[in-house]
């Protein structure tokens, strides 16, 4: 019997691709409200910065030294982030139509933000820069600190959802870069130095790319590739690439959903896909996770975080 089991066991694995479980972190306080709408995360020093989407005048920490805890207990205790300030101009006066904060990245003691606005049916997009105080962990924009990024296609709440550094600059990730949306896609990089915007070619990838890893001594990084089926007219979605390369795993094979992590590289100036397999979550049978953040955890995996559906979610992906 044990011996059939085993067979069945390797013909499941011949016939759907891998996927990886998503170990939910237990959360509790503010955070858990989904009106926060968990924007972005990065990393300073050794604490998380999660973003809230909303103009509330805090931001979310928590320490890497209680999620490798709660990782490693058995009794999954839950952690409550606490607030920091974020001194901002009032955006909603400021920019027309201001819908909120996409994505976080810091440089030393320098951080970067984008917006996402929407006026008269025109997406904006906007890069915003400041400082973080290492003692208090206060994080501060300026007036002046503002600067509009032209979007390089027209589609409704959709702008620039990834900030990376890259050589001191800031890499922009536009969401939505199909090959029936944009033929010869580009990312904009921001010079922080002289508040140029210059571009950097990318591949077309299907459905949406909402977040990014720092970029690692290798120039890699690790990304969010998101479908929710009720985008399909939204996005055009044509051949998936990503796909071709490896089966789709048991749950995907089951659903028009697409939950899984890509790693992309830098080379020549240029950004594709790595040789690394990606990471194909098994999705939730209840409903899409709008996987909104993400971040690496040392060398032991990835943290990512939903915004607001179907609920706040914290989870860790583990590397194989």
């Amino acid at each position: 019997m044990m011996h059939y089991l085993i067979v069945i066991l390797i013909l499941l694995s011949q016939l759907f691709g891998q996927e990886t479980k998503v170990e939910e972190i237990n959360l509790s306080g503010l955070i858990t409200d989904r009106d926060q709408e968990i924007s972005g995360m990065d990393w300073y020093q050794d604490k998380l910065f999660l973003l809230p989407e909303n103009l509330g005048g805090f931001l979310f920490t928590i320490p890497k030294i209680e999620i490798l805890n709660s990782i490693r207990s058995n009794e999954k205790v839950p952690i409550t982030p606490k607030k920091t300030r974020f001194k901002t101009p009032d955006y909603k006066n400021l920019i027309n139509g201001f819908d909120g904060f996409e994505a976080i990245a810091f440089n030393g003691n320098k951080v970067f933000i984008s917006i996402e606005a929407e006026h008269n049916g025109q997406m904006n997009s906007y890069i915003i820069w400041g400082d973080i105080d290492p003692s208090t962990l206060d994080v501060s924009i300026d007036k002046d600190h503002l600067k509009w990024v032209d979007t390089p296609i027209q589609l409704d709440n959709i702008s620039y959802e990834s900030l990376l550094i890259y050589r001191d600059d800031v890499l922009m990730l536009y969401e939505a870069n199909g090959s029936n949306l944009q033929q010869d896609v580009r990312q904009a990089v921001f010079s922080p130095s002289n508040k140029n915007i210059t571009h950097m070619d990318f591949t077309n990838i299907e459905y949406r790319i909402t977040d990014a890893t720092k970029i690692d001594a290798s120039n890699k990084f690790w990304s969010i590739n998101y479908f929710w089926p009720g985008d399909k007219k939204l996005l055009k979605p044509g051949r998936d690439r990503i796909l071709g390369k490896v089966r789709a795993g048991k749950s995907h094979s089951n659903s028009d959903a697409v939950e899984r992590l890509i790693e992309f590289e830098i080379k020549n100036d240029k950004i594709t896909t790595s040789n690394q397999e990606p990471i194909q979550l098994v999705l939730d049978e209840k409903a899409s996770r709008n996987w909104e953040s993400i971040v690496r955890l040392d060398d032991k995996g990835l943290l990512i975080a939903t915004d607001k559906y179907p609920k706040m979610i914290l989870g860790f992906v583990p590397f194989k």
